[in-house]
């Protein structure tokens, strides 16, 4: 039975990192820009059924999925509630706390979903693509790294940190292409160091709200891996 989740845990994951970039890249290069929506569609898909092929049924999935949904409902109610101060919220941190406790390929669901339900009050546009991707992709390491993170605050903000960049350098290749036309290493570079007050925003508010949140939800999660026994069977969560 571990073999056949393990299995399956693979393929979800190779299915994201394989199907979703292609998506992109289609999108990018071959298909009109106003084409945008049913690439996030076709990405959303992706995400669910990573989720749906590591589920299992069960009292502890049922609370896994109940979990998965607040995530993304605190993602995008945080992202909303933050949206005076552009790239200073709370979306990295709830969808890095999604994967290192629900595993990679929830942190990628709540991620991507968290882009794309925003977006409806932020806007659509070819720029949800790339941020699904990107905020799926930070929660799907964060799943790969989740027992380290979930002890060592210090490494859960280091990963924090570098996630704002990463995130930034990503969104600036459709930037690029949307002010430009096309994409160019020249007319990249342009955009990215344009664009570095929100790459060092990024990475300062990961920090912030990882560090102020760690600790009341490593409290939270550890009772709820005891009544539903998430998480390697009720074992609980290190304290440190």
């Amino acid at each position: 039975m571990a073999e056949r989740n393990t299995l399956k845990r693979i393929i979800a994951y190779l299915a994201v990192a394989l199907i979703i970039p292609a998506m992109i890249v289609t999108f990018a290069v071959y298909l009109p820009k106003k084409a945008f929506m049913p690439v996030a569609v076709g990405i959303a898909f992706v995400a669910v059924a990573a989720f749906m092929l590591c589920f299992e049924r069960g009292a502890d999935n049922a609370a896994k999925a109940v979990l998965a949904a607040v995530f993304t409902a605190l993602s995008v109610a945080g992202r909303v509630l933050f949206a005076a101060t552009p790239g200073f919220k709370p979306v990295f941190a709830m969808t890095i706390f999604a994967g290192a406790y629900l595993g990679g390929e929830t942190g990628f669901m709540v991620g991507a979903f968290s882009a794309l339900l925003s977006n409806f009050f932020f806007g659509q546009g070819g720029w949800t693509i790339f941020q699904m991707f990107t905020w799926g992709l930070i929660g799907l390491v964060a799943g790969l790294l989740g027992p380290i993170l979930r002890k060592h605050t210090a490494i859960l903000c280091t990963v924090g940190f570098f996630a704002g960049p990463m995130f930034s350098l990503v969104i600036d290749v459709w930037s690029t292409v949307w002010i430009f036309g096309k994409f160019s290493w020249s007319s990249y570079l342009v955009t990215a160091m344009n664009a570095l007050p929100f790459t060092i925003m990024y990475a300062v508010s990961n920090v912030f709200f990882l560090l102020i949140l760690a600790r009341p939800m490593r409290r939270t999660m550890n009772r709820i891996t005891v009544k539903y026994g998430l998480l390697h069977q009720k074992r609980r969560l290190d304290r440190r």
